[in-house]
């Protein structure tokens, strides 16, 4: 069961639980009307969504991934500790994919016709991700994945589920895509000397570690900027001190001198700049 426990990876449920509270949030503001059993419904399929990845990217980099881990990157090493077969692994992710498509349909017949183009977008996403013969997280380009599934997908997914409107608003998901593809690029900070022995041309081993953490810097900044000048119906000074939060870990990240803090404090400024745009939705100031 630890082993499993493991696997699953528990924190990075964060990187799915985040996007789909932003979509709920989102759509509380512009409607004013907000649904429990759907906010449960959306957060239950966010478990099996986080399952079938974790499971997925494990067994996809069974051969190239060395089993180093740190609490934002790497894989979890259950494969390459012994610790389960990459079978079981394969197997799993299987198992999650199923139940993904198989919860999805069940909600078609509870009011929410698209969610299985949902499940077959995220499953098409890791695909292209992590497999061959595109594996663009080897090729170059998770982070716009990254970017289209968590900043895009996740959000409309739960905004839909509120409202039935398909996407959530372009002023979500534009700031959203962005901080996705940022924190690919940061989860990838740590791992350079593994991902370059592995062959795979992350945008810290395609551009270099300084080059990443300018880019993830300004990406986060942007986005704050584009909370500041977009998200209507929220007084200026509120949006303002959302916008300016996460400032100083930014700051604190940039000139960290090892890549791993580098990566944790320019995460943690990520994460605060989208709780603060939330709560300032919630609040409506």
């Amino acid at each position: 069961m630890k082993s499993w426990i493991r696997a699953a990876r528990p924190l990075a449920q964060v990187n799915i639980s985040m996007p789909l509270l932003l979509g709920h949030v989102a759509a509380w503001h512009v409607t004013g009307r907000f649904d429990w059993w759907w906010f449960g419904a959306a957060l239950l399929w966010g478990v099996f969504d986080h399952l079938f990845v974790i499971f997925a990217n494990d067994f996809a980099d069974r051969e190239t991934d060395s089993g180093r881990t740190t609490i934002l990157s790497g894989g979890s090493g259950v494969i390459q500790g012994g610790e389960l077969s990459a079978k079981q692994i394969e197997r799993a992710a299987q198992a999650a994919a199923i139940l993904l498509l198989a919860y999805s349909c069940v909600l078609t017949v509870l009011g929410r016709t698209w969610t299985p183009f949902y499940a077959l977008a995220a499953l098409l996403l890791m695909w292209l991700y992590s497999f061959p013969p595109v594996r663009l997280s080897y090729r170059g380009g998770g982070e716009l994945l990254q970017g289209i599934g968590v900043g895009i997908g996740l959000p409309s997914l739960a905004y839909y589920f509120q409202t039935q409107a398909f996407f959530a608003p372009g002023w979500v998901i534009w700031p959203a895509a962005l901080l996705g593809a940022c924190s690919n690029v940061l989860t990838a900070l740590p791992d350079v000397e593994d991902d370059t022995g592995a062959h795979k041309r992350t945008w810290p081993v395609r551009h270099g570690s300084n080059s990443a953490r300018r880019f993830a810097s300004a990406g986060i900044a942007f986005a704050a900027l584009g909370i500041f000048l977009y998200t209507p119906d929220v007084a200026i000074p509120a949006k303002a001190a959302a916008a300016a939060l996460p400032l100083l870990p930014l700051l604190i990240g940039a000139r960290a001198p090892d890549p791993l803090r580098s990566a944790w404090w320019s995460s943690m400024a990520l994460n605060l700049l989208i709780l603060a745009w939330m709560a300032v939705m919630l609040v409506r100031v």
